[in-house]
């Protein structure tokens, strides 16, 4: 869907690193929105959320968690910009990364406060592949539970991961080497689990949510083949 929309201008219009400033812009964004809390009080005014003119005053009844799901919705979208042009198969890495198993302890849900390093369980693919975006969101929740962290622990890991998923990306496109390029592979992955992580935290369907703000057209210029200028 993301590459119906924003294929062609993506491609005409912006470079690895301008999908990459965006992807880190609206994270931090909604990192931002957790920083300030308030998380269930707020119900924020439309003009607060940076959005373009063209949104209606409706997205206010939406997304009003002090930009926290608006940002991390269109920072997702950005994110699949990435991976598109890296023609990376999202699904597949997170699969092989997280096979409905925390893919450091080997476990559902995590037990990393109980494993050591250097004794890593074999961890074995199952037949529980999820299908859907709903389906992969409903997998972390039960991988890494919100209630055992608070949400700004759930909001420095992805800040941390969207680091990696950085330096990954720059220590490819400077060398050209395969290794680095599987390591960006599993920072996507990774970055991915973080972000479903926050909206386990935040509490909404992500799936659901994204679809609103993106059906199946941009949400700024309201096009099913986007024709905003550069942003």
């Amino acid at each position: 869907m993301i590459w119906d929309i924003y294929g062609v201008p993506d491609n005409r219009l912006y470079s690895n690193w301008d999908l990459l400033s965006n992807l880190e812009r609206f994270t931090m964004w909604s990192l931002k929105g957790i920083r300030k809390g308030k998380i269930g009080e707020i119900k924020i005014n439309i003009n607060q959320t940076n959005l373009p003119e063209n949104i209606t005053e409706s997205y206010s009844d939406i997304f009003s968690k002090t930009g926290i799901k608006f940002n991390l919705l269109v920072s997702f979208a950005w994110f699949l910009a990435l991976t598109n042009r890296l023609h990376i198969d999202l699904e597949n890495q997170v699969w092989q990364r997280f096979p409905n198993l925390c893919s450091y302890c080997g476990q559902k849900p995590c037990n990393c406060t109980q494993w050591k390093e250097g004794k890593i369980k074999k961890v074995i693919l199952s037949n529980q592949r999820p299908k859907t975006l709903s389906e992969f969101q409903i997998m972390f929740k039960e991988i890494y539970p919100p209630q055992n962290r608070t949400l700004e622990h759930a909001g420095v890991h992805l800040a941390e991961e969207l680091g990696e998923l950085s330096e990954a990306l720059h220590l490819f496109q400077g060398t050209h080497k395969k290794k680095y390029f599987n390591q960006l592979e599993k920072e996507i992955a990774d970055y991915f689990s973080c972000l479903m992580g926050v909206a386990n935290s935040v509490d909404f369907d992500f799936a659901q949510s994204f679809y609103q703000l993106f059906p199946e057209k941009c949400h700024v210029c309201n096009q099913k083949v986007c024709v905003c200028n550069f942003f």
